[in-house]
């Protein structure tokens, strides 16, 4: 069966712990117990977990996860029967990324549990590019140590904004607006660090403001924490990352707050961690994407490591068929300067763990780690509408360029090589 992730569970509570098992297990969550914190180190030390789940009483154990050199980029969840302030506080104290109530609805845990897998995806990429990269003779960053320490950024929305602003006013730059439209556009001229919504009396648009901000190619990881006595899990369904209740303790808010500004700031790392080895012989140089040799040492070294954890691995092509006319009336120079932003776009619509290859004349292959065919699909529909509708501007050519944009896509099997993965995504071109 295919894996959306792999769980250690560190709780010497057995019935809670097998319990905790079989409800991952319906999720698509696989999932190992540890009974101690020595069983739990030697494990996360040697199998290197997507994330370690303890137990509020082993925070102390989370704590050393996150002080060793080779299990530090672990997400640590604490599973709490009570969430207090002070556990919240003593949380965020030790580097841990979330503490979750265990009889919050399934709907709340895999919501909070899916970003930190993706982070999980994001450090297990960094380490497999710069792996690769190696044999470039390119040096890559495989770890970053963590966020800059540069002051947060966070935008408050709503009339009842300013209670955050008191709590947080000391440590984060803040914007204010009560406007929701403000603030999608807000959003988007500037890299914020998490947005907090927080209304007296909640706007009937609220949960669809939720949704746009989650469906924005350029906001989709953004944390946004909702301050509502709304239906929780259609919040989560919707897009929030955290559903606080009113009125919120001003510890627990502080300590979310802080955990997912963490969490964004760290991506950011990561981002720039990737780009080390989009360099020398990984770099294609027309296209400045990554060059059809990497892709090829790349594609078989995740393709190996798919099959033998069990996880997805899905593979999209873009292909442009009318840059061949564009270079047939304006030039090659014409031509070029189309596929390069052709490329930028794919690039700048996908997420940073997702690879962009040149594959051929004006056509790409982007390989989506942990994703199955169903997301993939989405995600290369979405982009191919956005590049349809695109007016490119291209040098010398005195007037909107449009691309016809042809597409494919598919997953990993079992008896695939990469000959045979990249053979059958191609054939779904159309």
């Amino acid at each position: 069966m295919i894996r959306l992730a792999n769980v250690l569970i560190v709780d010497d509570n057995t019935s809670r712990a097998d319990a905790l098992v079989q409800r991952l297990g319906q999720g698509g969550y696989h999932a190992v117990v540890a009974l101690n914190a020595t069983e739990g180190w030697m494990h996360a030390r040697l199998e290197h977990p997507d994330l370690v789940l303890i137990a509020s009483e082993a925070v102390p154990f989370g704590r050393s996860l996150k002080a060793d050199s080779v299990s530090g980029d672990i997400p640590v969840i604490v599973l709490a029967e009570t969430v207090t302030p002070d556990l919240c506080a003593l949380a965020l104290d030790a580097g841990l990324d979330d503490v979750i109530a265990l009889q919050c609805g399934d709907d709340e845990l895999f919501a909070r549990m899916r970003p930190l897998v993706r982070l999980a995806t994001m450090h297990a990429e960094l380490r497999h590019r710069a792996q690769i990269a190696e044999t470039f003779g390119v040096a890559a960053r495989d770890r970053v140590s963590g966020p800059e320490n540069a002051l947060p950024a966070i935008l408050l929305i709503g009339d009842d904004a300013a209670r955050a602003q008191a709590v947080l006013g000391d440590c984060c730059d803040i914007s204010l607006t009560d406007n929701l439209y403000e603030a999608e556009g807000l959003l988007t001229q500037r890299n914020f660090d998490a947005a907090l919504v927080a209304f007296d009396v909640e706007p009937d648009d609220l949960l669809g403001f939720c949704s746009q901000v989650r469906n924005n190619p350029r906001l989709f990881n953004l944390p946004m924490v909702v301050l509502s006595g709304a239906d929780t899990a259609e919040a989560y369904r919707r897009g929030a990352t955290r559903v606080l209740p009113r009125p919120v303790d001003p510890v627990v808010l502080r300590s979310v707050m802080l955990t997912l500004v963490r969490r964004q700031q760290l991506r950011w790392s990561i981002r720039g961690a990737l780009n080390d080895s989009l360099q020398g012989a990984a770099r294609d140089d027309a296209t400045g994407a990554y060059s059809r040799v990497f892709l090829d040492a790349f594609l078989s070294n995740r393709l190996d490591a798919a099959k033998a954890q069990d996880r997805h691995l899905a593979v999209v092509f873009f292909a442009s068929p009318n840059v061949d006319g564009v270079r047939r009336q304006f030039g090659e120079d014409a031509a070029l300067h189309l596929t390069q932003q052709v490329g930028q776009w794919i690039t700048g619509l996908l997420r940073a763990e997702d690879l962009t290859a040149a594959y051929g004349p004006a056509e790409f292959c982007v390989v989506l780690p942990d994703t199955p065919l169903a997301e993939a699909e989405v995600v290369m529909h979405r982009i191919a509408g956005v590049l349809a509708y695109t007016d490119f501007a291209v040098r010398e050519v005195y007037q909107p360029v449009k691309v016809w944009v042809q597409v494919g896509c598919t997953d990993s099997r079992e008896d695939d090589d990469m000959a045979s993965l990249l053979v059958r995504a191609r054939k779904n071109l159309d």
